[in-house]
């Protein structure tokens, strides 16, 4: 039995859904609408503390990245394959491996959890402003909402086969891509253990999932003004 405990102060610093709560809390003055209730507040709270995260992860990625880059020039001829040629694996330390594969893991699953909970909160606010989403709509309505704001949605997709294969599938294996090097490296994470990078499906490269973060930063700023707009009219 818990019979004493220390509570931590949790500092939650992103402000995504502050904007919102102020559009809601100006229409309840106004007598427009009525406070959302405790799960609302709950929700957005989870999504705050998840939305914090994300640049953590972010950053301790990029730490690894710049790490990984710094180790490669230790790298020998014998180490670089190309389609002609094989070559020896390039070792480095298993504490940077391992941290990278948790940080690539770490990012998809909060970016899928981030755009669930986003959903919950779109859907949520929806309902209580007089404007309800079937369910079975939630994703295709939040969808047309970023689209009618001229932004891409590919992302959606992209991020859902991205997490989907490794949680359920799989797990992360690395290459770093030379074709470019030293202006630029890339990192080929592979869905098996690969010899040939022939076949797209089969790797998904660091860049991609720098565009994926990108069209979901844009994203929820589009759907923050969308939901502040529907308390606003």
């Amino acid at each position: 039995m818990v019979s004493q405990w220390l509570h931590i102060d949790m500092k939650v610093t992103d402000p995504w859904v502050l904007p919102i709560w102020n559009a809601i809390h100006e229409a309840v003055r106004e007598g427009r609408t009525t406070h959302p209730g405790d799960s609302a507040s709950q929700l957005s709270l989870h999504l705050s503390t998840r939305l914090a995260m994300l640049p953590v992860i972010s950053r301790r990625l990029n730490e690894g990245y710049a790490q990984l880059v710094a180790a490669l020039e230790g790298r020998a001829s014998h180490h670089e394959w190309t389609n002609e040629r094989e070559g020896y694996a390039f070792p480095i330390p298993q504490e940077l491996q391992y941290g990278i594969l948790v940080d690539l893991d770490s990012l998809l699953f909060e970016l899928k959890a981030c755009g669930e909970l986003l959903l919950k909160f779109f859907a949520l606010l929806h309902h209580h402003a007089g404007k309800p989403i079937p369910k079975n709509k939630h994703w295709s309505e939040l969808t047309k909402v970023i689209e009618e704001a001229e932004q891409d949605t590919s992302w959606l997709t992209h991020l859902k086969d991205c997490r989907g294969f490794f949680i359920h599938h799989g797990t992360l294996y690395f290459a770093v891509d030379l074709s470019n090097a030293p202006e630029r490296y890339d990192l080929l994470i592979m869905k098996e253990n690969l010899r040939t990078f022939e076949d797209r499906t089969k790797f998904v490269q660091l860049s991609e999932l720098r565009t994926i973060v990108e069209g979901f930063e844009r994203s929820k700023h589009v759907l923050r003004k969308h939901l502040i707009d529907i308390f606003s009219e």
